[in-house]
């Protein structure tokens, strides 16, 4: 019995050397514990594993000092080891045990997973394996590093052991603040995921890099000092020396290259990938070398400029004149995918307010967009701190502040302004308590819609009331009663007073429900992973592979059964597949609800009626797009409905034939106006066949072909919104081919509609004329 005692207390003795290691193993696991109750940390997954790597890289480094002070670590150049006990074995060992830390908070968090869904175990046991098992390895490895430099000095060895990966993570931050990437790499925090809001994430080609870099980096040192180990004892290794040399060679091939890898991208690296510059008075612009943006680049650098012009006059302030700052570089990315892979930033655009940079997507002429992240820039001036953002106590950003000044200042044109937003959002129940979020907590927690629409309505209300200059005196530090005389609780009380005076119709408060009941990031189920498979999903649609997108949506309706939204892009997938009879069955599962849920309802319905019309059920068609219209919806879907109940109601089979094919073909969409075309030439009276012609001659850029066919239907659509929207166009193509005066005269007949998004567009159109007439007349002069 004594000896299976003795065999009990050595084996435990060899897994738990030390009380210290004891310790260490229990605040891993009191830490798994709380993160049970942490949302996205409470499953494996990127979060827990970052978490983990940094606790535990600094575990280790602590742990492999007390190891060496102990007795049970060789110091890399010792000359006391035996053949029983080399550094390089004893290292080894070392790190087999320190590994031993991961598996209690693996285990507890793995259990977790029969309290919430835990959806990819394969990407959580990947982001493990390549943060906290590589965070323990270089933890060690900084450790026996120091103690090779100072194996007598113990103050040194720890301040050489902690302070490399603080460096590290210096060098990280660096280039976070320095260089346009929002994403970055570390040795204990392994990547840096950027902005919250871009969800999706699998394990990154570039952390794998990462990590092959680190692992050459340690067998480089660990063979180099092992051979001058060898050589002082008096037995060199000629093995060891070529062996660390061949991997310094490897490092560095390694790290001319990194860049191609995704690994400290810089701002040189992006202008050569996208290839393109132009310089105007106030900005340099980079954008895609390819045909379509060439095309564009002159509109490009146009609405660069009136969006300057246009937030100089809200912030009464000219940043570039008065600060004497160099021009505003601005980064246009051709799409989500390219913009992800060089700065890290898929769906989030980006300024760094204190580099006079903007990294943006351009999705047309007047993209609110550009003015949102442009708006950052000009807060540069009166933000505190390195970063020049609203700061709290100097450390925490007010992101409510600095989000809504943006959103004040773009002040989006929608369905709703925000300020309808926010009193419908109010009514509903929907609102968060924004004191919240005007602090420097509590912002990212909410949906990103929300936050960013109630803040930005009561900086707004703010701006309105009391003046821009008041608001700039507040926004450095949030400190409003210096500012205001009244506190942050009190100017609160004051917007949700005045929201009290607009009283939403029924229609903007189901149009507001429909657009902002939705849960943020730590509200979702499974949320990364769920929101990587929506790009896959998307990146094989868009190159045409419907099946294996089809196959990825059946995997996320299985992990989130409860979720509509991803069985309506389930059923567009069907149609495009040509399963009409599987989407009608998916739209008939949804509709529980719709009676409860009128824009949600409509939705349903415009869906289900294309899904009849493809398999030829007119009269189904046309009763289910009638019922649409009885619904309140927004615009965009009331068009395309209304066009589609005018077509498949044609008594004339040929005409729906054709309308057909425009709306719901399979046919390339350069040969959509062909239908519409014909139809016209069959039925040159037919208002809509000449709406749908200046349609696609207006959407196609050509903007001179497209007047005769929107000039002949002004007015005469039968519809508020169909006559909106051909007025629209039709302004617009007079802007773009110079005719100013008629541009004018009918944006002004826009003013006067009902609607709040056709009346904010044509404000915005008239203030673009102006801005246009004066530039022309200086530069005429």
């Amino acid at each position: 019995m004594n000896e299976l005692f003795k065999h009990g207390m050595g084996l435990f003795r060899l897994i738990f050397p030390t009380r210290l290691y004891v310790v260490c193993l229990g605040i891993t696991v009191v830490a798994a514990i709380a993160l049970c109750f942490v949302p996205l940390f409470n499953l494996l997954g990127y979060e827990s594993a970052a978490f983990f790597g940094v606790l535990l890289g600094l575990l280790t480094t602590g742990l492999t000092l007390h190891a060496h002070g102990q007795g049970l670590l060789c110091a890399p150049l010792s000359q006391k080891a035996g053949e029983q006990q080399t550094p390089v074995s004893s290292f080894l060992v070392t790190y087999a045990r320190h590994l031993g830390l991961v598996v209690l908070p693996l285990w507890i968090l793995g259990l977790n997973a029969l309290r919430i869904p835990n959806c990819d175990w394969w990407a959580g046991f990947w982001f493990w394996l390549l943060i906290p098992g590589f965070s323990i390895l270089l933890g060690q490895w900084s450790a026996w590093l120091a103690l090779a430099v100072a194996p007598e000095r113990r103050w040194l060895a720890r301040a050489i052991a902690f302070g490399l990966p603080v460096l590290n993570a210096l060098g990280l931050g660096l280039h976070l603040a320095l260089e346009p990437p929002i994403v970055g790499h570390q040795w204990s925090l392994g990547y840096f995921g950027g902005s919250i809001y871009d969800e999706a994430m699998a394990v990154p080609v570039s952390l794998i890099w990462y990590r092959a870099s680190n692992l050459v980096l340690v067998g480089m040192v660990v063979c180099a000092l092992e051979a001058l180990r060898r050589k002082q004892s008096g037995k060199p290794s000629a093995a060891l020396s070529w062996v660390s040399i061949v991997l310094a060679g490897v490092l560095a091939v390694g790290w001319s290259k990194r860049q191609d890898v995704g690994i400290d991208i810089d701002r040189v690296y992006i202008a050569a990938e996208l290839g393109g510059r132009m310089e105007t008075e106030h900005f340099i612009i980079y954008y895609p070398l390819h045909e379509t943006w060439i095309e564009q680049i002159q509109h490009i650098a146009e609405d660069h400029e009136y969006r300057y012009a246009q937030l100089s006059a809200f912030f009464d302030s000219d940043p570039l004149q008065e600060h004497d700052v160099a021009k505003i570089r601005s980064f246009v990315y051709p799409d989500r995918e390219t913009k992800g892979r060089l700065m890290g930033a898929r769906n989030t655009m980006i300024a760094k307010l204190w580099l006079h940079e903007m990294h943006i997507l351009w999705r047309g002429y007047g993209d609110n967009l550009l003015t949102h992240e442009l708006a950052h820039i000009f807060t540069e001036s009166f933000g505190s701190g390195p970063l020049r953002l609203s700061m709290q106590w100097g450390i925490g950003v007010n992101m409510g502040l600095v989000e809504g000044i943006a959103t004040a200042a773009d002040w989006p044109v929608g369905e709703l302004t925000p300020h309808e937003t926010s009193a419908s959002l109010r009514k509903l129940g929907l609102a968060p308590d924004i004191r919240r979020l005007v602090g420097a907590s509590g912002f990212w927690t909410q949906a990103s819609g929300r936050a960013y629409t109630l803040m930005g309505s009561f900086v707004r209300y703010l701006i309105d009331s009391y003046g821009i200059d008041v608001f700039k005196k507040a926004y450095p530090n949030g400190d409003f009663v210096a500012a205001y005389g009244k506190s942050a609780h009190e100017l609160v009380t004051e917007w949700e007073l005045y929201l009290e005076t607009i009283e939403p119709r029924a229609d903007q408060l189901e149009l507001a429900r429909y657009l902002y009941d939705r849960p943020s990031i730590f509200g979702k189920v499974c949320a990364r992973t769920i929101a990587e498979l929506r790009r896959q999903a998307d990146q094989a649609a868009a190159r045409g592979d419907v099946m294996e997108a089809r196959a990825i949506f059946e995997e996320i309706i299985e992990l989130d059964a409860s979720n509509t939204a991803y069985r309506f892009e389930y059923a567009s997938l069907l149609d495009r597949a040509r399963d009409y009879t599987a989407a009608l069955d998916v739209v008939a599962s949804l509709g529980s609800d719709a009676a409860s849920k009128p824009v949600y309802g409509a939705e349903l319905l415009s869906i289900q009626g294309d899904m009849q019309w493809h398999l030829g059920q007119f009269s189904l068609a046309e009763e289910a797009y009638a019922q649409c219209l009885s619904l309140k919806m927004p615009a965009d879907m009331e068009r395309s409905v209304r066009v589609k109940h005018a077509v498949v109601s044609s008594q004339d089979e040929v005409t729906r034939g054709l309308g057909y094919q425009y709306l719901l073909g399979r046919s390339a969409r350069d040969m959509a106006v062909y239908f519409a075309m014909e139809w016209l030439r069959r039925d040159p009276d037919s208002p809509l066949a000449s709406y749908l012609v200046g349609r696609r001659l207006w959407s196609a850029r050509q903007y001179g072909e497209a007047l005769p066919f929107l000039e002949a239907v002004a007015g005469q659509m039968g519809a508020e919104v169909l006559d909106a929207e051909a007025e629209r166009m039709l302004g617009q193509s007079y802007f773009f081919v110079g005719h100013f005066d008629k541009a004018q005269t009918v944006f002004e007949r826009l003013t006067e509609l009902s609607r709040s998004r056709y009346r904010a567009q044509a404000s915005e159109w008239l203030s673009r004329i102006d801005w246009k007439r004066n530039r022309n007349s200086l530069v005429e002069k």
